[in-house]
Formats: C-alpha cells, sequence, structure tokens
C-alpha cells in the first residue's frame, strides 16, 4: 500500500548540508500499525511529512496506493490526500472557531459531501470516541484529551486509507492516551494502514512492525 525507496531528504544550512534523511526504506500495508522510533531529533517527523505527502524529498521514491508519487502533479497529489489519507497530530490541528462537529465535518466538505449527510456521519464519529455530548463545543472548552478525541473523529468520518499520527498520545494522560489508541486500533481493524511516529518505548509493544530511525537512517526494522 506505501513503499518508499531510497527516500533522501537534505536541508542546506550556513553550515553546509544537513542530510536528515539517508537513503531510508520502508514498506506498509492495509490493517497494519507500523510505528517509527527513534529520540527527539532524529528524523521522525520529516520522515512523516514525507511518506504523507506534506513535504517533499529530494531523491528515491515513494508509491502509494499503486501509484509513484514521483510521477504525480501536486494537484493530484493534494486529491490523493483528501481521498486516501487521514491525519492526527499531537498539537490536535483543530480550527479554535469551529466547535467540534464542524471540525469533524470539514474534510467531508472538500470531499463535496452534503450537509445533511456530513452532519450525520460527524455526529457517528463523534459518538464512537464518547464525545456525543461535546459536539457543539469549541475546542477551548474541551480539555486535552477530548481535543485529541475529537482529531480522532476527524479522522474516523474519513475511513482512509492511511492514517499518519505524530505522537498522538504525546500531551495525553494515561486514560485518555488508552483510549485514543483504541480507536486507532479500531481503524486498524478495519483495514487502514496506520503510520505514528513515537519516541515511548511503552507504545511499542502496540505495533505490528517498528522501524528504528537514528541519525535519517533506519537501523533497525
Amino acid at each position: 500500500m506505501l513503499k518508499a525507496n531510497k527516500i533522501t531528504k537534505v536541508y542546506n544550512t550556513v553550515e553546509g548540508k544537513n542530510i536528515v534523511l539517508d537513503g531510508i526504506d520502508f514498506h506498509g500495508n492495509c490493517g497494519e500499525l507500523c510505528m517509527i522510533f527513534g529520540k527527539s531529533g532524529c528524523g521522525k517527523s520529516t520522515f512523516l511529512n514525507v511518506l504523507s505527502c506534506l513535504d517533499t524529498f529530494d531523491s528515491g521514491t515513494l508509491e502509494i496506493n499503486g501509484k509513484f508519487v514521483n510521477d504525480m502533479s501536486r494537484t493530484d497529489i493534494c486529491n490523493m490526500r483528501r481521498s486516501d489519507i487521514a491525519f492526527i497530530f499531537q498539537g490536535y490541528n483543530l480550527i479554535s472557531s469551529m466547535t467540534a462537529i464542524e471540525n469533524v465535518q470539514l474534510g467531508l466538505k472538500y470531499r463535496k459531501i452534503g450537509r445533511k449527510q456530513r452532519n450525520e456521519m460527524a455526529k457517528k464519529a463523534l459518538e464512537q470516541v464518547g464525545l456525543s455530548h461535546r459536539i457543539n463545543y469549541l475546542p477551548h472548552h474541551l480539555s486535552g484529551g477530548q481535543q485529541q478525541r475529537v482529531a480522532i473523529a476527524r479522522a474516523l468520518v474519513l475511513s482512509p486509507k492511511i492514517l499518519f499520527c505524530d505522537e498522538p498520545t504525546g500531551n495525553l494522560d494515561k486514560e485518555s492516551s488508552e483510549m485514543v489508541m483504541e480507536n486507532i486500533n479500531n481503524l486498524k481493524q478495519n483495514g487502514t494502514l496506520v503510520i505514528m511516529i513515537t519516541h515511548d518505548r511503552s507504545m511499542l509493544n502496540l505495533a505490528d512492525r517498528i522501524f528504528t530511525l537514528s541519525d535519517g537512517k533506519i537501523i533497525e526494522q
């Protein structure tokens, strides 16, 4: 479903070239939870951004659902992200002026789904994460765990083929973290490929496969 081959990412700095990703290979399949593990600053977030097409790469190939990203236009990449990909970020990335249900509906709006159907789908997704009583709350009226559950509902409602998670439990307490991971696992059980970055060793037992990243290279799989 997703294959990366010899991916390289280089930043030019005043001190010279900084090779953030150094010829990385990666592959993930439907219904898998793949964790990218490593210390802060090892290139995890950059790698996730490249795999999810939020960032470009300098060399190598990236194949998603049988299509080579190298050969796709920016419009094609945007359309693929809207139709096949969802994200859960550590910082929630909710729009502060929108209620919970409006935040969840946003991706459906981009897919040109009608208002009535969007509303029904968003309500169902918020029920799945235990927030049916908070659908009209703004983000600043919700706890951190509740905001992250809204972010998960926003991903759930899209039924994505691939879900990218950037430290989704990093700011949460144990109870909230367990609930977040339960919802992510439900997506995986329904066939979604989940790619998650973490520096927390306690999360690794949940993974189907682990890719350990150090100094821009996969040193263990």
